[in-house]
């Protein structure tokens, strides 16, 4: 799970997504839940909405919005029902009146089409097995209602479904990115955090992330360790997991670099001893002399190395 980013952003009056692939999250099942209810959350919080549509409080509470007031040249002169029977000054105030108006609209229908667009993504990202839930509700504000009853997690299962994820995080999947292991690594402890778990305490996640990087890294580990020794031992604070894993995934993105270098290197020194190699052999006989013919020696029968012509036991003046 990563519910660390949402890709809404306000722009031309509209919430619009930058990513399409936000829509990929789909509200399916509880699990889906926190990631899903976390992106509709922010973006109203965003669009300055959320307090029109927040599931956690009363319909009969929540407040409206309304649109705001359009002035009237009797709000400057009582009984007055037209401008022309404003003087200068009393028109001045109608005219910064109008103003102020007319900027006030521009918020509220923003927050109109923010409302439009929250309850289009609702629609749009919610599983056809929950859409029946939500059919026939006319608000945002009451769909999320009927959504949370059937899906939120209670507090005790949202706490047994995180340590369950933070327990299999304790071990590193070979068949996962280093990168999206840490990710989950760290949105699952800030869930954790929040929820008080006692297994995100002290020291405890620190040790429990050593462990888990050990494979991947143990001189990294190893310096970490003795650090987080010193430090408890000094009763300092522990150091932020967070910051922790950022500085990991670092350490690991600069061990790739330098184990790419170091291998082409190797391989470029390979390519040019071989070459070197080559070029040694072809231009010397057995005997380390140098000659430009060698390439027409040939192994002869006696086993050593040149032309035929010169086996002195074929070739009697050139025995001994």
């Amino acid at each position: 799970m990563d519910p660390s980013s949402s890709n809404w952003t306000l722009s031309n009056s509209k919430m619009t997504t930058t990513n399409e692939s936000k829509i990929n999250l789909i509200l399916n099942q509880p699990s889906d839940w926190i990631q899903w209810f976390f992106i509709v959350q922010d973006t109203a919080e965003t669009n300055k909405v959320w307090q029109y549509i927040d599931p956690s409080v009363k319909k009969v509470e929540l407040p409206k919005l309304k649109p705001p007031h359009r002035p009237t040249p009797a709000d400057v002169l009582p009984d007055a029902t037209s401008i022309a029977q404003l003087d200068q000054i009393k028109l001045t105030a109608y005219n910064q009146l109008y103003a102020e108006y007319k900027d006030d609209l521009r918020i509220h229908q923003k927050r109109e089409q923010a409302i439009s667009d929250v309850s289009n993504y609702i629609v749009r990202s919610t599983s056809a097995a929950y859409l029946p839930l939500i059919d026939g509700l006319d608000t945002v504000h009451e769909r999320l209602q009927a959504l949370k009853t059937a899906l939120a997690p209670t507090t005790s299962g949202r706490k047994h479904d995180v340590l369950n994820q933070y327990t299999a995080l304790k071990a590193y999947n070979k068949k996962q990115s280093i990168e999206k292991w840490l990710n989950s690594w760290r949105n699952v402890y800030k869930l954790a955090e929040q929820l008080e778990l006692p297994d995100v305490q002290g020291f405890r996640p620190h040790y429990d992330f050593v462990r888990a990087i050990k494979p991947i890294s143990s001189s990294f580990a190893g310096a970490l360790e003795v650090d987080l020794i010193r430090k408890e031992r000094k009763d300092d604070a522990a150091p932020s997991i967070i910051d922790l894993i950022e500085e990991f995934k670092e350490h690991f993105r600069m061990q790739q670099i330098a184990s790419s270098t170091s291998t082409a290197n190797n391989s470029a020194f390979a390519t040019l001893q071989g070459n070197s190699n080559s070029n040694s052999n072809s231009n010397s006989d057995p005997n380390g002399s140098s000659n430009s013919n060698s390439r027409w020696h040939k192994e002869c029968i006696c086993g050593l190395v040149h032309r035929f012509n010169k086996y002195y036991y074929i070739v009697e003046h050139k025995r001994p």
